[in-house]
């Protein structure tokens, strides 16, 4: 949603701003329910009923998805894991899906949606890809609690996210602005469909009010919940080496689930050197899931 209309400056005001940003805003939000309701396909997942369940949004890459379910049947119990694609690239959506199949992991094909041709629009396909998915995955097979992933956070070690649950209705990574409103960053992001007062969620951006892919849910969920209703995540930052400053490249642990992190890289960066960032993360990321006990 744009900004209040508080918030506006006066020279803001003259330039017309707030009204450019609602009909950014409105645009956004038609074209996207336009696209949501063309391709409203409910897949039926009978096991998924009653059951906790981790979605995972895969994105033209085979090899994070791969070692993803790895870890997860390794070390995450009483979960059922569900990858929905969202790749452009159609070998990396033919390999993700026998990815899924040889592990016996569901698989969904996330529709194109309309913001799939520039790489700076991709925390808006991301937000469709989530919505899609709640629509079409969780609310047509009703489990009892869903989580949302990103495809390259791994977890390293036995643990559980669903008991962050036990008495909250949300539970995850918190982003927050400076005047209290918050919400959670949908690659670890959880919530117990019995504790929420909507099941009405939006998943897309909010970059007209400072806030990324998730932020509309602010105004669908969030700001109806009190602090006894979320249970935020540990999080912390690491270096991916000595000599990398962590503005340029960095790796986040979050609740103990190491996460590559590839778009804190940032895509404007000289693409040379961004590549080179991203190849250097990937090799330390296998290094670190390879090197872990069986």
């Amino acid at each position: 949603m744009p900004r209040t209309l508080s918030k506006y400056t006066i020279r803001e005001w003259f330039r017309l701003r707030p009204l450019v940003d609602r009909k950014n805003h409105a645009r956004y939000q038609v074209r996207e329910q336009i696209a949501l309701a063309k391709h409203a396909s409910p897949m039926r997942f009978p096991h998924l009923r009653s059951q906790n369940v981790l979605i995972t949004i895969s994105f033209n890459d085979p090899q994070v998805i791969e070692w993803q379910i790895k870890m997860i049947a390794r070390n995450v119990s009483g979960a059922i894991q569900v990858v929905a694609d969202n790749s452009t690239n159609l070998a990396a959506r033919d390999a993700i899906r026998d990815i899924c199949s040889a592990a016996g992991v569901a698989f969904a094909a996330v529709p194109a949606n309309p913001w799939t041709r520039r790489e700076q629009d991709g925390g808006k396909s991301h937000g469709y890809a989530l919505n899609w998915a709640w629509r079409n995955v969780v609310l047509a097979n009703r489990p009892s609690m869903a989580g949302f992933l990103d495809h390259d956070i791994f977890p390293t070690a036995t643990t559980n996210p669903f008991r962050m649950l036990d008495r909250a209705a949300v539970a995850g990574l918190v982003r927050k602005a400076p005047d209290e409103r918050w919400y959670l960053w949908p690659g670890f992001a959880f919530f117990n469909l019995g504790r929420l007062p909507t099941d009405r969620l939006n998943f897309g951006r909010d970059w007209l009010d400072g806030f990324d892919t998730g932020g509309l849910n602010w105004h669908c969920l969030y700001r109806a919940l009190g602090n006894e209703d979320l249970c935020a995540a540990d999080y912390e930052r690491t270096a991916v080496a000595a000599d990398v400053a962590m503005d340029e490249a960095l790796f986040e642990r979050i609740d103990g689930w190491l996460h590559e992190s590839r778009f804190t890289t940032d895509i404007d960066m000289a693409p040379a050197r961004r590549q080179q960032l991203l190849e250097l993360k990937r090799r330390s990321i296998l290094h670190t899931l390879m090197a872990l006990p069986a």
